[in-house]
């Protein structure tokens, strides 16, 4: 079976390291938020650093296998206008001079087809309303993972990433690719119809899935998206994410 192994938020923790070890053929996708442990996960910043360091290495010496997803806890180093997450203030001049240095292997967004229908990877899912929000009646066909990297280096894009919604204790209605939260991203609504989108960011237990449409993974865990047949799966026993139903 071929793989698209997904790991989400990793905050400093190794459980991604397994899944490496035991799946050296198959490819990879990171989906951003590799800094700032949680206090209660026992890593210190240190720790969280070399885990990154060692995280490019494997992009820089496999640049096919490994796609790396920039996040609102890796950006934050980079753009101080997008800091509003837990700051690494004592190494952040460390953190930024990282960042910067290995800018050109991280991306906003990922895609994959898969039995006609594409997948779409960023840290936390693109919002119609987020977008409409600065591109009204934008074609939802061309709202793309090449159209979300190629905008990144726009000015307007950029400060559009700094969106974050009440629900997550924010200013404004929607959120940004990098800030969106579950719920939101749930309103049917705000959902984009033609895409499958796939992202961590909100934390949850278990990973969701909403009609198979919305899959959100910040768990401690890596899933995959079977290249060959769709659906998202948890690597560790190979069930796929079965659907919820919100009313």
């Amino acid at each position: 079976m071929h793989k698209l192994i997904i790991i989400p938020d990793v905050h400093g923790r190794s459980f991604w390291r397994k899944a490496i070890e035991d799946n050296t053929e198959e490819e990879f996708i990171f989906l951003g938020d590799y800094l700032d442990p949680y206090r209660l996960d026992g890593v210190t910043v240190d720790e969280a650093f070399d885990g990154l360091k060692d995280i490019v290495a494997l992009k820089e010496c496999h640049p096919e296998q490994f796609t790396l997803l920039w996040g609102n806890h890796d950006l934050h180093y980079l753009y101080p206008e997008l800091e509003g997450s837990r700051l690494d203030h004592k190494n952040a001049v460390r953190n930024e001079a990282f960042f910067r240095e290995h800018e050109k292997y991280f991306q906003i967004a990922s895609e994959r087809i898969v039995t006609g229908k594409r997948y779409l990877f960023t840290h936390a899912g693109v919002g119609r309303l987020w977008i409409e929000s600065f591109l009204p009646s934008f074609p939802e066909e061309q709202i793309t993972a090449s159209f979300l990297n190629q905008s990144f280096r726009m000015p307007a894009f950029v400060k559009s990433l700094s969106a974050i919604s009440y629900y997550r204790g924010g200013p404004d209605l929607y959120g940004s690719c990098i800030w969106a939260d579950l719920q939101e991203q749930s309103e049917f609504y705000n959902q984009m119809e033609s895409t499958i989108q796939v992202f961590g960011h909100t934390m949850v237990l278990e990973a969701f899935n909403y009609e198979n449409r919305i899959y959100g993974l910040d768990c401690q865990e890596c899933f995959y998206l079977d290249l060959e047949k769709g659906g998202i799966y948890s690597l560790e026993n190979n069930t796929i994410i079965p659907q919820t139903i919100i009313k």
